[in-house]
């Protein structure tokens, strides 16, 4: 059946926008969040420390604090430049790559991202949050074996973090290993019961396990903390036409292209659903 939850593509990827820059040990998460809590307070940190290094433009740590602040501001460009120069001042700090890692993943430039971040995790060998940041973008860049690898070690190094139980779960989803995925997830929620994407992680495990209830179960409290995820509906339209509620499933696959209009494949499913919800026989294909 077209609609069949259990042989539906999903697009699943890291659920980019948290995994990709989810915090860590960095002055961007921690030190700079008291200075930086609107636009002025940015652009003031920003002037403050630029003012600073005219002074002293070898102090490596005002350097590092300019580049996050950068970043933070959203100019990645002049983040990768300062990062660059904290680098040769103070080679030996692994913030310096971990910041560098961040920037070049955020320009879509994974291997530069990946070779510092490697460099960050060789210099710290026991931050969590950098193990948990490498294989965030090893996964990005399919580098899937790594990836899971540096999940294990982060969460070994600390095993309460529900990002990391999250994005290790959808890792082992690409691999294949779809009971471990829903460990995982089920790990993640028990850590963090707002987890969103831990819950759309354990949802499409599921249905590709062919469990629609319980994907259904575990999307619906997606979509109830988070009702921006698309993809969450369209999971949920396929459920729903896979137990012919056809008129539920249009609700839900509007949903989805109301929320990402330019999605071909959601306006494709949403037609074909209106069509059955109508009395039309389903078809495959365009």
């Amino acid at each position: 059946m077209v609609f069949s939850v259990k042989n539906r593509v999903f697009g699943v990827g890291f659920y980019l926008a948290l995994a990709l820059f989810a915090g860590g040990a960095s002055y961007g998460s921690a030190a700079l969040a008291a200075e930086t809590n609107d636009k002025e307070d940015i652009q003031n940190t920003i002037f403050r420390y630029k003012t600073a290094l005219e002074v002293n433009p070898n102090d490596g740590k005002n350097r590092l604090k300019l580049a996050v602040a950068y970043q933070t501001n959203g100019e990645v460009d002049k983040a990768i430049e300062e990062f660059k120069k904290a680098v040769k001042l103070s080679p030996e700090e692994p913030e310096c790559y971990m910041g560098l890692g961040r920037a070049y993943a955020r320009k879509a430039q994974l291997q530069l991202a990946c070779d510092n971040l490697k460099e960050a995790v060789r210099l710290a060998p026991k931050e969590a949050a950098y193990h948990l940041k490498y294989a965030q973008v090893l996964g990005r860049f399919n580098k899937l074996d790594q990836s899971i690898a540096e999940f294990r070690t982060a969460i070994k190094l600390n095993a309460n973090d529900p990002i990391a139980h999250r994005d290790f779960g959808a890792c082992l989803g690409l691999k294949g290993d779809v009971a471990g995925q829903i460990v995982e997830e089920q790990k993640a929620i028990g850590l963090a019961s707002d987890n969103s994407g831990a819950y759309y992680y354990l949802g499409s495990a599921y249905a590709q396990q062919g469990k629609a209830a319980e994907a259904e179960a575990a999307l619906k409290k997606c979509i109830a903390l988070d009702k921006k995820n698309a993809e969450a509906y369209s999971l949920l339209s396929g459920i729903a036409a896979s137990t012919k509620q056809f008129k539920q499933a249009v609700d839900y696959a509007q949903t989805a292209v109301n929320l990402d209009p330019d999605n071909a494949d959601y306006a494709r499913v949403l037609g074909k659903l209106k069509d059955a919800a109508a009395g039309m026989p389903l078809t495959k294909g365009k």
